[in-house]
C-alpha cells in the first residue's frame, strides 16, 4: 500500500514538473508583444549619459494621404519612391513635432531615414540627433502632431526605447505618453531612474534571459537528469546514496558552467575576442546532444566537468550576443555586465532548484532511468539536432511554427 502510494505521489510530482518544463518551452515560442498598428505614429527617445536621439516613425499609408505623394497605387514603396519628397516630409516633421528642452536650447538634427515593414504597415522612418546643449536637459516638452491634425482618428504615441538609469532597453511595445489631439504638450522627464534601478533592471535581463533562453535551460536539464544516479559498469544506474553526493555534482558542474560563460561573456562583451554568431549557436545546439548522448552512452567518462567548462565558454558568447542585441553596454558596462551574469546565475539557480529537488525524490523509482532519463534525453537529442541543423546550415526547417500553432 504504502509503496504504490509513493509511486502515484512520485508519478504527480513528475507530471507537475513536466508541466512546467511545459509552459517554459511554449513561453519561448510566442511571439513578444509589439507596437505598430494601423492608424499609428510614433517618436521613439534613446536617452544616454551624454546625448538624446530621436526616431519618429509614421505610416506611409497615412502620410501619402496627407502629403498627398502619389504614392497610393504602390503596395510597397521603396527608397526611390520616396526620395524625391523627402525633403517635403522632414518639413512636415519639423513642422509638427516640437521639443523643448527649456532653460537649454535644444534642436533636432536629421540623421537618415528608412522603412520598418510589419504585418499590419509599412512606415517610413526618421532618425535624428537632439542637439544644442552641453548636459543633458532635466526635461523636454513634447508636441507631436505629425498626421494627427489632418486626420482626427489617428493615434501619436511617445516611447523611450533606450534608458539605461530606468532600466528601460529596446521598448517598442510600451508607450510612455500617447496624443490624441493635435496641439497637446506633454512634459518626459530626464531624471527619473538611478544606478540602482538600472542596475536591477539588468539583473531582471539576465534572470529572463536565462529562464525564457530554451536552448540553455535545455542544456542544463541535460546536466541534471543523472545527476541523482551514478554508472555502474558504464551500463547499469543506480541512485546515489546520499543527497550529498548528487548535491556535490550539481556544485560542481555549475561552478565549472558559471566560470566558463563568465570568461566569455566579459572577453565578447568587452570586445577582446569575438566568435561569429553562427558557430556560436551551433556548438549550444550540439552541446545539449552531446550532454545527452552521453547519458546513454558514457563519453565524457569523469570528466563532466572540464567538457561543461568548454561548451560554457560558448554558451558565454551566446550570453555576449543578446547584450549586445539589447545595447545593455552601450552606457555602464562594468556595471552592465556584472548585472547580467549576476543575473543569470540566479536564474541558473532557480532552473536547479525546482528541477533538482525532484529529480533526487525520484531517483528510486524504478521507471526514472529507464523513462525519465533516457525519454527525456531522447527528446533532448532530437531538439539538439534539430537546432544544430538549422544554425549550422541557416535553414529554416519550419517545426517551431507549426508547434507555436499548437500552443
Amino acid at each position: 500500500m504504502l509503496g504504490k502510494l509513493m509511486r502515484s505521489t512520485a508519478a504527480r510530482v513528475l507530471l507537475a514538473t513536466l508541466a512546467c518544463l511545459l509552459c517554459v518551452v511554449s513561453s519561448s515560442l510566442l511571439p513578444s508583444a509589439s507596437a505598430h498598428n494601423l492608424g499609428q505614429s510614433y517618436v521613439y527617445f534613446q536617452i544616454r549619459e551624454d546625448a538624446v536621439s530621436t526616431r519618429v516613425e509614421m505610416p506611409v499609408k497615412e502620410l501619402d494621404e496627407v502629403l498627398e505623394l502619389g504614392l497610393a497605387s504602390k503596395k510597397k514603396v521603396r527608397r526611390g519612391d520616396i526620395e524625391p519628397h523627402i525633403e517635403q516630409i522632414r518639413a512636415y516633421v519639423d513642422e509638427y513635432l516640437t521639443l523643448d528642452c527649456s532653460p537649454l536650447a535644444c534642436n533636432l538634427t536629421f540623421q537618415e531615414y528608412g522603412f520598418l515593414n510589419t504585418t499590419f504597415a509599412q512606415f517610413l522612418t526618421l532618425e535624428y540627433t537632439l542637439e544644442g546643449f552641453q548636459t543633458t536637459p532635466e526635461a523636454i516638452d513634447v508636441t507631436y502632431d505629425v498626421i494627427l491634425e489632418q486626420l482626427p482618428q489617428h493615434t501619436n504615441m511617445l516611447l523611450v526605447e533606450e534608458n539605461w538609469m530606468t532600466g528601460t532597453f529596446q521598448n517598442e511595445s510600451t508607450p510612455l505618453m500617447i496624443f490624441r489631439q493635435p496641439g497637446q504638450t506633454q512634459t518626459l522627464d530626464l531624471t527619473s531612474g538611478s544606478l540602482w534601478q538600472g542596475f536591477s533592471a539588468v539583473v531582471h535581463l539576465g534572470v529572463i534571459h536565462i529562464v525564457e533562453g530554451i536552448d540553455h535551460v535545455l542544456f542544463l536539464v541535460a546536466l541534471l537528469l543523472p545527476s541523482v544516479l551514478r554508472r555502474r559498469d558504464d551500463s547499469m544506474w543506480q541512485p546515489v546514496g546520499k543527497f550529498s553526493t548528487a548535491f556535490v555534482y550539481i556544485i560542481k558542474i555549475a561552478t565549472a558552467f558559471t566560470i566558463a560563460h563568465s570568461i566569455t561573456l566579459c572577453l565578447a562583451t568587452l570586445q577582446i575576442v569575438q566568435v561569429p554568431s553562427r558557430i556560436v549557436e551551433s556548438i549550444i545546439a550540439a552541446s545539449i546532444g552531446l550532454a545527452a548522448v552521453d547519458i546513454f552512452y558514457p563519453i565524457f567518462r569523469g570528466r563532466s566537468w572540464l567538457i561543461i567548462f568548454l561548451f560554457g565558454l560558448f554558451h558565454g558568447f551566446g550570453f555576449a550576443d543578446v547584450l549586445a542585441e539589447l545595447g545593455v553596454t552601450s552606457q555602464n558596462a562594468a556595471l552592465s555586465l556584472f548585472g547580467f551574469n549576476l543575473g543569470v546565475e540566479i536564474g541558473q539557480l532557480m532552473i536547479i532548484a525546482v528541477v533538482f529537488p525532484v529529480l533526487y525524490l525520484l531517483r528510486n523509482q524504478q521507471f526514472y532511468p529507464s523513462f525519465v532519463m533516457k525519454t527525456g534525453a531522447s527528446m533532448l537529442g532530437v531538439m539538439s539536432l534539430y537546432w544544430f541543423i538549422e544554425r549550422a546550415f541557416d535553414v529554416n526547417i519550419r517545426v517551431l511554427p507549426v508547434l507555436q500553432g499548437l500552443f
